[in-house]
């Protein structure tokens, strides 16, 4: 079979983890209990890409990082993952990322789509405006192929006959014409000044628009009359006339399976720009292929050196072919890419390696499809109305790659403007030769479904989605897919409910605690066994008296505690400093500022930089972080993480020297209780 099931899939890649593992020498667990270990970065835009690197920097500092067997990433997430793949893969040694160097440089550039100062970022401004306006104009060169083959085809059509059918109608037509335009202009110049007269009135502007769309069939349908009464006729063109008609319509053919929307939309622009921020350190490894990431089997380390990557998309299914089980439905799955393997439960997975679509794959070009947060697809939000506006006005990242389920059955190549008007009216769906994948957050915004799926005994999860009100969105629609699709329970323990820790009261304004810990159990468990009867392997669901604890779920929210002290510190000391504390004084929303924002200057990029540097020291228990970012740092093994998690009566670090309070961060202050701190904790911790 060309084809795997999603169980084969992570038994395989479960095989190359195994080797990864014995090679770099950080074997955990025991082989009846391996103790698979995921970290997840959820969507967010530029807001959860900075908050996760500073997270992941602390967990790299204590040796955590570079030990997971898993990195599931999605949307803006992804951008970080990718700075970590990349980075690593150049670089060889996860001692060289998250350098000042890097860290400097990424936050320089935090307005990703138009960076730089001055005449250079306005240059990169009207750049950004140019390159949408040109992408646009591409993408209807689709509909203008199908018309213009329809209209070459009339004229090889009425070349034969001799005589244009509509051509004595062509005069009333053109007359028609001026009275359709001013009937148009006087409708609207009424509807204008009545829409200004009776403001509150609830159905005159509704009964406007009834007439106004009638008018718009009525005028396409005039076009189309007056363009094809045009056609010249009387005596019948010369063959070569006709000949040069039929060339033309199949020359507009040959074009469509040349305007691949992959290619002419705006993902181009938006990948891009991640990659020139998020991969300016990779090297030639910058526009590396995805199925070049990671090879455990290979005897170059670079190759295995960092954990396996799962990129998260969505598969959109608007009209999934008619079956009964999607009726009523905004369907929509989980589609994978990683090295190995891509696919979805639906589709079934292919090997990353073996088919064109897949094999040319890049490593930029997944983590941009991940973050296709604007596209025609919207998985579970897909609205029909939503498809067509953004269709015709070209807002389009995601991305068109082969059907798993086509691949053996259907000719390689595509013929394009199909497609463009499959997204116009929501035609997406599985028994297309191509399918449509969109930002993974269409689907699950923490990545962590896929981790469940193989079984993690630890899993963190970053939730850096916008959450403004706390309402764990993305929390809740984890929990209930995975007790309705996977038979598995995320449940916090009684002392650890997120909506009691994390979640701001509003005479506090602060959160308790950033992060809550789960118990993960499993409820019923999809597996193979014997039919008696038909002595057949086959699947049966089995469901378990009680739930079995199979994992720990730590899950980490962006959020603030409450400050310890205000440091010494002025503009002229350290602008980035002051700024930073400043931050969250004048902006309320911090750390939850709109999605749409894509644009961090400096100080905003390095307040939510700092405070997931510290979300993750405060996960890990860690009282000193800057002393630890200037000294050696323990190395701390997965098992004894997962017993700080279990029982907390240790630190997995031994606490930092105690130090005079003029030797903290320089002398700039020291913290309320007259203990040595450094002042971005105090800052941060804001």
């Amino acid at each position: 079979m060309s084809t795997l099931s999603f169980k084969e899939v992570i038994h395989r890649e479960k095989d190359q983890l195994r080797q990864r593992r014995k090679k770099l020498a950080q074997e955990h667990g025991t082989p009846e209990q391996e103790n698979w270990f995921g970290i997840a970065m959820s969507g967010g835009g530029i807001r959860s890409a900075t908050i996760n690197l500073g997270f992941l920097k602390t967990l790299n500092k204590f040796g955590i990082l570079q030990k997971a067997d898993y990195l599931s990433t999605v949307s803006g997430g992804g951008y970080t993952h990718s700075y970590v793949q990349a980075t690593a893969k150049e670089k060889g040694d996860f001692n060289q990322l998250f350098t000042p160097e890097h860290i400097a440089a990424l936050r320089k550039h935090g307005e990703y789509l138009t960076p730089g100062q001055g005449y250079w970022k306005t240059g990169n401004v009207v750049l950004m405006a140019v390159a949408f306006v040109v992408s646009w104009v591409m993408s209807l060169i689709s509909p203008i192929i199908v018309g213009g083959i329809l209209y070459y085809l009339f004229d090889v059509i009425i070349g034969f006959i001799g005589e244009n059918p509509l051509k004595a109608t062509s005069e009333l037509a053109h007359s028609i014409e001026w009275w359709a335009l001013a009937i148009v202009g006087g409708l609207m110049l009424i509807h204008f000044v009545v829409n200004i007269l009776l403001n509150y009135n609830l159905s005159v502007s509704k009964h406007f628009n009834k007439a106004e769309s009638a008018l718009a069939v009525v005028g396409l349908a005039l076009y189309g009359w007056i363009l094809l009464s045009d056609v010249k006729t009387g005596v019948r063109p010369s063959d070569s006339v006709l000949v040069d008609y039929a060339i033309n319509a199949v020359l507009l053919f040959v074009l469509g399976f040349f305007t691949n929307p992959n290619a002419l939309s705006f993902h181009r622009f938006y990948r891009k720009q991640l990659a020139d921020l998020f991969l300016q350190f990779a090297g030639k490894h910058k526009n590396m292929a995805l199925m070049d990431v990671f090879n455990a089997v290979s005897d170059i380390k670079t190759d295995y050196i960092a954990p396996y990557p799962l990129i998260n998309t969505c598969l959109n299914l608007q009209n999934p072919g008619g079956g009964e089980k999607f009726k009523g439905t905004k369907a929509s799955d989980y589609f994978l890419l990683s090295p190995l393997y891509c696919g979805s439960k639906l589709t079934s997975y292919v090997s990353t390696d073996r088919y064109l679509d897949y094999r040319n794959m890049t490593l930029p070009a997944a983590v941009t499809i991940s973050a296709a947060a604007v596209n025609p697809g919207l998985g579970i939000y897909s609205n029909k109305l939503l498809s067509v506006l953004m269709t015709l006005f070209n807002a389009r990242l995601g991305f068109w790659i082969s059907n798993p389920l086509k691949l053996e059955k259907t000719r390689a190549i595509v013929w394009w403007p199909i497609y463009f008007f499959k997204e116009l009216l929501g035609l997406i769906g599985l028994n297309n030769r191509m399918i449509n994948i969109s930002d993974g957050g269409h689907i699950e915004n923490l990545g962590v479904y896929e981790l469940l799926r193989r079984g993690c005994r630890l899993i963190i999860a970053v939730d850096a989605g916008e959450d403004k009100l706390y309402t764990f969105f993305d929390l809740n629609n984890l929990i209930i897919r995975a007790r309705n699709e996977l038979g598995i329970e995320i449940r916090f323990r009684a002392d650890e409910q997120p909506e009691e820790l994390i979640r701001p009261r509003p005479s506090q304004v602060y959160s308790k605690k950033r992060f809550a810990l789960a118990d993960i159990y499993q409820w019923w468990e999809d597996k193979k066994v014997i039919n008696p009867e038909t002595q057949q392997e086959e699947n049966q669901i089995v469901n378990f008296d009680e739930p079995r604890k199979v994992g720990t779920f730590v899950y980490v929210k962006s959020s603030v505690l409450a400050p310890a002290g205000k440091p010494y510190l002025t503009e002229e000391d350290d602008p980035l400093k002051y700024g930073t504390y400043k931050y969250k004084i004048y902006h309320p929303d911090f750390p939850h500022e709109a999605t749409s924002d894509q644009f961090f200057d400096e100080i905003q990029w390095e307040s939510y930089f700092q405070l997931g540097r510290y979300i993750g020291a405060d996960v890990l228990g860690i009282k000193d972080l800057e002393y630890y970012e200037n000294n050696p740092a323990p190395s701390i093994p997965v098992e004894q993480l997962l017993a700080w998690f279990d029982d907390k009566t240790a630190l997995l670090a031994p606490p930092a020297p105690a130090r005079a309070p003029e030797a903290a961060e320089e002398g700039i202050f020291e913290s309320v209780k007259g203990e040595a701190a450094a002042v971005r904790e105090v800052t941060y911790q804001m």
